[in-house]
């Protein structure tokens, strides 16, 4: 097994979600370059670009005032990645020939996704070796890189014809090609001029998105001479001999205002090799401060790094503006929209070894915000309520119980505001744009909540993570992470701070009332979920036939709403997000309470549960819900790989063993570890970022070591099996 490679020998739906090539603005989902030689299921072949959007109204069979109008969703393009081969005058396709082998990889370490085939002629039995290789640039993200080499086998002299195009979904007459695009007829965009060897002009194919106005072109040029012909396909005439044949396809897509002229042409000018190269070292950098190595356990070392190999092709290196979508761009599920995913599974990773990608997610939420704005207005609400769904600030979700009622999406993106800055100190962030969202967020809790005189501050009729729960009375998991936003900042800001937005005395007041009054129902240890749930039916889920799973599939949201029933971890993930307000034997209590009922229906689930379990020393446990969330996609657990990739549990298998296995924390001066190794594993070594400074923590059996400690204090004790760095700044 290479550690660094996802390879597969057959086409499924699902593989062609884990080997999608994306970058944070282009997607592509492809295993049929040559359709001609498809021997499976028919799979995706789609292009997604983050942030290419439309709309479509919501129909609703009683609307009522204040439901939000439009869904937005990304839209699928046709993928500019099909190549047709002939040899002589002889279509290389499997009524001609057969497939004698194939093979799909796609490597960590390069980006590249490479399809290696042979194909043999029936008539002749020659042999053809086929080579795509395929990347979208990490260094120039609305680059996609094509190439296809053909060598012959056996056999010395032949005519090779390559043409090039886009695939079927791009006609009009396709039934898949999507009524909500026009396609617009091919153009020459730019003349490349060259003495010494002829390259055809560029190409361009422009898309409209009808209703939000968007417009995407796409710009194609080739590195060998050729013709095009007059629908936009590309066509070279080569003598094949013993050496192979390349040819590269390069695409730069356009969004909205056209990009730099001199930078696509310079894109589009750029040798294979180069953008190889260029990709190459752009991973090496990536991984030289990401990687965690693990030995003992290769289902663990591969799964870890699938995952931040995700996380990274979902938000990029330089493309800004965009969100990660709950899919990246590896499928349409869930049309492409932002969730609270991002700041509370996927954003971690970042702020803890690439902290200005954590920053540009943030700022992402920033500028949406005058919609966040607009939308608690129109609830009557001051402050800012961000959607639960989204792809450009506005509320997409239709069903409001499970949308707009999980107000606990403010308190976590103003989680991920103070996680960064207590991790980078960034004070010119924090200043010019985290107080601001720290201050609307709280703005929105003081009026969504009221003090009652017997319970203190109240968040009535609201949801929380639990999907199986909505509508009720102070979620527990919502009241912390509202305290815990409002009590920070009270606690490290003043009025005088913040005065600029300008908050009242008298709201000051109420921020520090509301963190100190915040209601809980409580039993002993026990903290119910909300003010009804512990007086609800408790369901036995051994009692429900397996094919009943998920249970939203097969019950009604008010059977689901009237048991003690559990889609995915909710005081739990409070517990694991705020570690220092719990005890063990608070944790461990409320993990005996609610795991029994939790169905783990939801992907975002197990990670959550494997913290806990870690962190009461339930190790096998731990491994255990840790290798469900690693191999959610590797082994499509869910069933629904093939609708795309689940970023939240790719987020959620590096906070598993960053915050379970490696006991990891943060506040306000100091960083602490209290790692153990799971069965198995023999030794450990990942890096963190913390102040500006990179660490590299190893663990083994019997030894702790921190390296690159320049500018604060490290100290480990090996007795208590704990690191601790504490900020000089």
């Amino acid at each position: 097994m290479d550690l660094w490679k996802i390879t597969a020998t057959q086409p499924t739906r699902e593989l062609a979600s884990k080997l999608t090539v994306s970058n944070g603005l282009v997607g592509v989902k492809d295993l049929t370059e040559i359709p001609q030689l498809q021997n499976g299921p028919q799979t995706d072949t789609v292009v997604y670009v983050n942030g290419f959007y439309d709309y479509e109204p919501i129909q609703y069979g009683e609307a009522q005032f204040g439901f939000p109008q439009r869904n937005q969703m990304m839209i699928p393009l046709p993928a500019p990645t099909r190549f047709d081969l002939w040899l002589d005058d002889v279509p290389v396709d499997l009524e001609q020939g057969q497939l004698i082998s194939q093979n799909y990889t796609l490597s960590m370490q390069t980006g590249q996704f490479t399809h290696d085939l042979v194909w043999e002629e029936t008539a002749t039995g020659r042999q053809l070796a086929i080579k795509l290789t395929r990347l979208t640039s990490l260094k120039t993200a609305a680059l996609l890189t094509q190439q296809v080499t053909v060598k012959a086998l056996n056999f010395k002299t032949g005519q090779l014809r390559v043409i090039s195009g886009l695939h079927a979904q791009a006609t009009q007459q396709s039934a898949d090609f999507d009524p909500r695009l026009a396609h617009y007829d091919v153009a020459e965009i730019l003349a490349n001029q060259q003495v010494t060897q002829v390259t055809p002009t560029v190409r361009g194919l422009t898309f409209k998105a009808l209703q939000s106005d968007q417009q995407l072109s796409l710009l194609t040029s080739y590195d060998q001479p050729g013709d095009w012909v007059t629908d936009g396909d590309w066509t070279g005439e080569f003598a094949l001999n013993a050496e192979p044949i390349s040819v590269t396809k390069k695409v730069w897509f356009e969004l909205g205002t056209a990009e730099d002229s001199e930078e696509a042409e310079t894109a589009l000018a750029a040798d294979f090799d180069t953008t190889v190269a260029a990709q190459t070292a752009a991973l090496t950098d990536f991984w030289a401060t990401s990687d965690i190595e693990i030995t003992g356990d290769d289902d663990s070392q591969l799964g870890i790094r699938f995952s931040q190999f995700g996380l990274l092709q979902a938000v990029g290196l330089h493309q800004g503006g965009r969100g990660i979508a709950a899919k990246g761009l590896t499928g349409s599920g869930y049309n492409g929209h932002y969730f609270w995913d991002t700041e509370i599974y996927e954003a971690p990773f970042f702020y803890w070894n690439h902290p200005e990608l954590a920053k540009r997610l943030l700022m992402v939420r920033y500028q949406q915000m005058p919609h966040a704005k607009a939308y608690a207005q129109s609830l009557g609400l001051a402050g800012a309520l961000f959607p639960w769904r989204t792809i450009n600030g506005e509320e997409s979700s239709a069903y409001f119980p499970a949308s707009t009622a999980a107000i606990h999406i403010d308190a976590d993106i103003a989680y991920l505001v103070i996680r960064y800055y207590q991790i980078t100190h960034d004070a010119t962030f924090m200043r010019d744009y985290g107080q601001e969202l720290l201050v609307e967020t709280s703005r929105l809790y003081l009026s969504y909540g009221n003090f009652d005189e017997d319970k203190g501050f109240v968040l009535n009729t609201v949801t929380g993570p639990d999907e199986y729960t909505a509508l009720i009375n102070n979620n527990a998991y919502t009241n912390y992470m509202a305290q815990f936003e409002l009590r920070y900042l009270t606690d490290h800001f003043s009025q005088k701070d913040i005065g600029r937005f300008k908050v009242s005395q008298r709201e000051w007041t109420s921020f520090q009332k509301a963190a100190d009054e915040m209601y809980f129902e409580t039993r002993g240890d026990l903290i119910a979920q909300d003010d009804s749930f512990l007086s609800k039916k408790r369901i036995d889920l051994a009692r429900i036939p397996k094919d009943q799973f998920p249970l939203l599939t097969h019950f009604h949201p008010l059977v689901l709403y009237r048991l003690q029933v559990l889609k995915q971890a909710d005081l739990l993930l409070a517990m694991v997000l705020l570690p220092e307000q719990f005890t063990d034997a608070q944790v461990q209590t409320n993990y005996d309470y609610y795991e029994p009922i939790t169905t783990h229906d939801s992907s975002l689930s197990p990670a959550i549960y494997a913290i806990a379990a870690a962190r009461l020393g339930k190790h096998d446990g731990a491994i255990n819900f840790f290798k469900r969330t690693i191999n959610t996609d590797l082994q499509n657990t869910q069933g629904n790989t093939a609708d795309g990739l689940h970023l939240a549990a790719m987020g959620g298998s590096w906070i598993t063993f960053a915050w379970g296995m490696m006991g990891l924390t943060v506040d306000d001066d100091t960083v602490t570890l209290r790692p153990y190794l799971p069965t198995g594993w023999t030794t450990c070594r990942f890096k963190l970022q913390y102040r500006g400074n990179i660490y590299t923590i190893k663990v083994t059996a019997t030894e702790l070591a921190v390296t690159g400690t320049t500018g604060d204090e490290v100290t480990i004790d090996q007795d208590q099996r704990t690191i601790s760095i504490q900020a000089n700044v």
